[in-house]
């Protein structure tokens, strides 16, 4: 997934939806690996792409913050979560 990263980033650029897709396959890597303090990175960077380039109304952006929801929620940062899901 880091190399996918680094090849999105190359050929798209850093604010780019594919990147973003790339940093949340990264996250879900990491959280997998029970790394959710370095998921939680990934996800916050997917999220600031998505806004940047879909906007608040955009059903990624929705994902993104889906997504950081259930990463806070792993972490028992449970008002965390909810603020995310809410946001989704």
């Amino acid at each position: 997934h880091e190399k996918a990263l680094q090849i999105r980033v190359a050929t798209a650029g850093e604010q780019h939806p594919e990147t973003a897709m790339a940093y949340t396959n990264l996250s879900s890597a990491f959280s997998g690996k029970g790394d959710f303090f370095k998921a939680l990175q990934m996800s916050e960077k997917a999220l600031q792409i998505q806004l940047a380039t879909q906007g608040e109304q955009h059903t990624s952006t929705a994902v993104a913050y889906d997504n950081l929801g259930v990463i806070h929620y792993s972490l028992r940062a449970f008002e965390n979560a909810l603020q995310m899901h809410e946001k989704a």
